[in-house]
Formats: structure tokens, C-alpha cells, sequence
């Protein structure tokens, strides 16, 4: 029988990972339009971040490429950052489903372990500088309404402690969406706007 697995069992493979080697504090769902609490607390002024891109196998890392109008020049000026991380599954010999690595732009930077990717964490300015640099390279995604997902809702953002336990995760469209929130909506009830009377009455 053929092993199969899809690219959310690598997620959750590097998750259960993660904790066997006591790596992990907390981990926050990362999929769904679930109610958000709040990004600051999840990611604490001390903390790093790592970005995350899950991959089914290491056949679909190549794919990447077309997502970015010029992939060789955002390798190029991008490269030197150190906390964008492919994970992706592959069969170990035993027949088990095990993971790879590979540095986001780098095919042949690899961690040795998939836990150390933890120790390449950014601050959370250096983070931000980085995701406005990186979508310069992206191509626009006309996709919004059609019902698919950006590149962006497939990225993981996760938030590292100082002592390289995982304190939070998230993908990196929520995570935008923690730093910009939409404004309030207006409370148009009949009862909370002023009453207006006509002079005299």
C-alpha cells in the first residue's frame, strides 16, 4: 500500500515534533476565520519569529518560484535573512513519514535538525522589514473573491521565546490582520444614534 499524506500532515507532523523534543509551550490554531485575540500577546516584544512555508513533499518546493515576478532577484536581496523556513514531508526508511528542510531561499542551507529552525527567529521589526520586502517580489493575487487561498494564508508565522520554546503561531494572513485590524463596525441599531426633532416640536 502507497503512503499518503497531504501538505496539513507535515504541519502538524512539525508541531508533534516540535514537542517530543520539548519545543513547544503553546501552539494556536493556524487555519480558519476563527475569532483572534490578540497578536501582541501572542508574540511579546522578546520574542523572534519564524516564517514557515509547508510542503507536501520536496517535489512542490519548486512551485514557489512562480508566485514572485522576479524570484532570482528576490533571492538575491532577500537571501541573507535567516528565519524563512521550508518544511516539507518525505518516507524515511523505515517507511515512516519524516521531515525535510531547507532554508526558503537556499535549496542547500538545511538545518539539521527541523527544530533548529527555532533558533533563527527575527525580532519583530527586522520581521516586518522582511514581509514588506518580500511581497515587492510577489505577484498580485486576483484571487480574493473567487473563494481560494493567498500564498499568504499557507505561510506560518511562529512566535519563539527567548529560551526557543514555540509560544504562538499563526499564518501570516492573520497575523496581518492582528497588526492592521479592520476598523469597528458602525452600530446603526435604531435605539444608539441622537433623535432629531424639528425645531418647535
Amino acid at each position: 500500500m502507497q503512503a499518503t499524506w497531504w501538505e496539513k500532515t507535515v504541519e502538524y507532523g512539525f508541531i508533534l515534533t516540535l514537542s517530543a523534543a520539548g519545543r513547544l509551550d503553546f501552539a494556536a490554531p493556524i487555519a480558519g476565520r476563527h475569532e483572534r485575540s490578540s497578536g501582541d500577546g501572542i508574540f511579546g516584544k522578546d520574542n523572534k519569529l519564524v516564517l514557515i512555508e509547508f510542503k507536501r513533499d520536496e517535489s512542490e518546493i519548486a512551485a514557489e518560484k512562480t508566485i514572485f515576478t522576479d524570484y532570482h532577484a528576490a533571492a538575491n536581496h532577500l537571501n541573507h535573512y535567516n528565519h524563512h523556513w521550508i518544511v516539507y514531508g518525505g518516507l524515511t526508511k523505515e517507511q515512516k513519514l519524516g521531515l525535510g528542510n531547507q532554508k526558503y531561499f537556499d535549496q542547500n542551507a538545511r538545518c539539521t535538525h527541523v527544530t533548529d529552525i527555532l533558533s533563527m527567529g527575527i525580532t519583530h521589526p527586522e520581521f516586518m522589514n522582511y514581509l514588506e520586502q518580500l511581497q515587492y517580489y510577489r505577484n498580485a493575487d486576483g484571487r480574493g473573491g473567487s473563494g481560494h487561498v493567498s500564498p499568504e494564508s499557507m505561510l506560518t508565522v511562529l512566535g519563539v521565546s527567548p529560551s526557543g520554546k514555540l509560544i504562538g503561531s499563526l499564518s501570516l494572513e492573520q497575523y496581518n490582520h492582528e497588526l492592521n485590524p479592520a476598523p469597528p463596525t458602525p452600530n446603526n441599531a435604531p435605539n444608539s444614534s441622537p433623535s432629531f426633532r424639528l425645531p418647535g416640536m
